[in-house]
């Protein structure tokens, strides 16, 4: 279970509890936010409590993986997955489950509470991700936070018969503690 529980304003990230279940269940999917994973635009489907169940029981058994409050309301999820600690990194993964939620800091805030915890509690050397090129939104919200382009991973994505590129990014522990 992740032990981060820390907030910037009325942001934080903690571990997932029961209760997040129905607030899942409540955001549903959102076409939006759906597109910048990859999954082709068309009829949103609803969300069953099964997925929502499944979503609970994957994140509270993940242990780097906290729920996104905004006021104590869920309104995300952050990770970090592939841990390696011979080599000191890891890598971020992070959304938002509402499309009234993006442009509003949250993500931001959210970020600097994972690598808070990646480069401070667990002592990590490095983190990176990989987003869709096409995401322009992420890119920024991920600059800002100061991660540093490192490539293109070219045509890595198929999505609704298209080819696209994923960009590769990250953040070493002395440029964040540059940072701060």
């Amino acid at each position: 279970m992740a032990q981060a529980n820390k907030s910037i304003t009325n942001i934080s990230i903690r571990a997932p509890i029961e209760s997040d279940v129905m607030d899942r269940l409540a955001y549903g999917f959102c076409n939006e936010i759906r597109k910048m994973y990859g999954v082709p635009s068309g009829p949103v489907p609803e969300m069953r409590m099964e997925q929502a169940q499944a979503w609970f029981d994957r994140l509270s058994k993940h242990p780097c993986g906290w729920s996104i409050t905004l006021d104590e309301y869920l309104v995300g999820e952050a990770r970090l997955d592939n841990i390696d600690y011979q080599d000191g990194r890891a890598r971020m993964a992070i959304g938002l489950f509402g499309e009234a939620d993006l442009s509003k800091g949250i993500g931001r805030h959210a970020i600097k509470l994972v690598l808070e915890h990646g480069f401070e509690v667990l002592h990590l050397h490095r983190i990176d991700l990989r987003v869709l090129a096409f995401n322009k939104r992420a890119i920024r919200c991920y600059l800002a936070c100061g991660f540093i382009q490192e490539g293109i991973e070219r045509e890595s994505a198929h999505i609704a018969g298209e080819w696209h590129d994923d960009v590769m990014m990250s953040i070493l522990d002395r440029e964040f503690t540059d940072l701060r």
